[in-house]
């Protein structure tokens, strides 16, 4: 009887926590329904307090509660790319306008995933593409073309980051698959504004270079596997520093 009625007892208790939890569960979400018009408008004096001046260039989406925050998304107007966070927690308002909005990460995003998805679809190539810089430090001119999402492929704003695994690790086969791999970017008329490439030594994987800063006019220079024979020997020489070059050994 005594097994029976501890049997009976724990079985009671858990149903006991079960319907708890699960009413707590339930206020909570109620209970963020019965806030939201309060906090909405605290979100409102908020962004009215502290960004006045995008007031009339933005949209606001409907503020959402979710595990135990609500976030209101706030959007341009001129592109739905392009947007930040203000979120209520614990009786604080904090936002992402700074990263997201001012600069541009939101918008940025997007795009490389764009451009990279465009690439592949050209080239066949799998890389990555990053912005040079955030949206409010382009040119207005650049500002406008990329909120406009004008044929940004053909824009320079942005850099490519491209892995390469050379079998033969001399300067002249890696000079070589650098040009290679850079005109067919170029016979695609696809224009970053320099291309950041990785090479990887094939029979030994422990040996990686990361070689930035390289453009379209690497492939012109006379020089360029004196370049590579330099970076291979670990020497920021005059003739890699001149053509503004960078590299870094990755292990």
């Amino acid at each position: 009887m005594n097994s029976k009625n501890s049997l009976l007892i724990g079985r009671g208790i858990f149903t006991i926590i079960l319907i708890v939890s699960l009413g707590l569960i339930v206020m909570n979400e109620k209970g963020g329904e019965l806030f939201k018009n309060k906090i909405s408008k605290k979100i409102d004096s908020y962004l009215e307090t502290n960004y006045q001046k995008i007031l009339l260039e933005t949209n606001k989406e409907d503020l959402v509660y979710k595990n135990n925050e609500f976030k209101e998304k706030i959007t341009s107007k001129e592109n739905d790319n392009l947007y930040f966070y203000i979120k209520y927690k614990d009786k604080k308002i904090t936002d992402t306008y700074q990263t997201d909005y001012e600069e541009g990460n939101s918008l940025l995003t997007h795009l490389n995933k764009t451009i990279e998805e465009e690439i592949k679809k050209q080239t066949n190539l799998v890389c990555k593409v990053n912005s040079v810089t955030t949206l409010n430090n382009y040119s207005e001119k650049v500002q406008e073309k990329i909120l406009k999402e004008d044929d940004l492929i053909h824009l320079k704003y942005y850099y490519i980051q491209l892995e390469l695994t050379i079998k033969d690790w001399n300067e002249t086969s890696i000079a070589n698959e650098i040009t290679n791999h850079i005109k067919i970017f170029q016979e695609k008329e696809i224009t970053p504004k320099y291309y950041e490439i990785i090479i990887t030594n094939k029979d030994d994987i422990t040996t990686s270079i990361n070689i930035s800063n390289l453009t379209e006019e690497f492939i012109e220079l006379d020089n360029k596997e004196e370049i590579i024979k330099d970076i291979l020997n670990n020497k920021n020489t005059e003739k890699v520093q001149e053509n503004k070059i960078t590299f870094r050994y990755e292990n």
